[in-house]
């Protein structure tokens, strides 16, 4: 079984820190952990948050904390090839979790072109700057006109998925995040979207990161996301969204189940 989305950046860059995910993933029978960081943590990524940091008080706020604490790069690089030299029971795999908004793929490129990830996965976190999953900055869906959110957040995937900058397509569930579900049958965008990863050789995660990070009841993408992305034959990876080694894992073997009886 496959864990795809593991960050490292609660922790130093150490043997020991990453040992302690392996643990987890051998107890819970993971054979394969893609790890990445979020691109907010590095100096070199700042030009991806340009607009969501002045989008309103808070966000500027957090984002500056980030900032006076970003590393460079190559800390991660450095890092990434000294664990590549140990002989691990699974197997490893190092990417990012690039923050995606339009505008922003000569930078993206950019970057892929400068350094060489297993992996490049892209995500939805902010919606015209709105960064709309953070916990701190929690909102009410009676506040917004969902069936429209929506449209622009699907829009948005497909412009991510058609930059044909990334490896696959980050927890696509997120806007669910407070509770805040899809008012009507996305059906024919799901399938513009499954074929669209398709096309560009691209993977979709089934997360459980909202169950875990979030409390979520809904367990990955809804029926009729998920059920296209099989129609379509688009590679599938089960991923945790883990910030912790005691996330590693989580729901991976229920999240199968779920691709299995499609």
């Amino acid at each position: 079984m496959i864990d795809a989305h593991v960050h490292l950046e609660k922790g130093d860059y150490s043997v020991e820190w990453i040992e302690q995910f392996i643990k987890y993933a051998v107890k819970r029978n993971i054979d394969e952990i893609y790890f990445l960081e979020h691109t907010h943590i590095f100096q070199e990524c700042r030009n991806l948050y340009n607009e969501m940091s002045v989008y309103n008080e808070y966000q500027k706020n957090w984002y500056q904390k980030k900032w006076e604490q970003a590393r460079p790069i190559k800390d991660y690089i450095d890092y990434i090839e000294k664990i590549k030299q140990i002989d691990f029971p699974i197997h490893l795999k190092f990417g990012l979790e690039v923050c995606y908004s339009p505008g922003h793929e000569i930078d993206i490129a950019q970057m892929k072109q400068m350094y060489s990830f297993d992996f490049l996965v892209g995500s939805v976190h902010f919606i015209d700057g709105w960064a709309f999953s953070h916990l701190k900055q929690r909102w009410d869906k009676n506040d917004y006109d969902i069936v429209e959110l929506y449209e622009k957040y699907y829009a948005l995937m497909l412009s991510l998925i058609n930059s044909g900058l990334f490896s696959g397509l980050a927890h696509p569930q997120s806007l669910q995040c407070f509770g805040a579900y899809p008012q009507k049958d996305y059906s024919p965008i799901y399938l513009q979207l499954a074929q669209a990863l398709s096309s560009n050789d691209m993977y979709i995660e089934e997360s459980s990161g909202l169950t875990i990070n979030y409390g979520d009841k809904q367990l990955g993408m809804n029926a009729e996301m998920l059920g296209c992305m099989v129609k379509c034959n688009v590679p599938i990876l089960t991923a945790s969204d883990a910030h912790s080694p005691q996330n590693v894992g989580l729901y991976i073997k229920e999240m199968n189940g779920l691709i299995q009886s499609v």
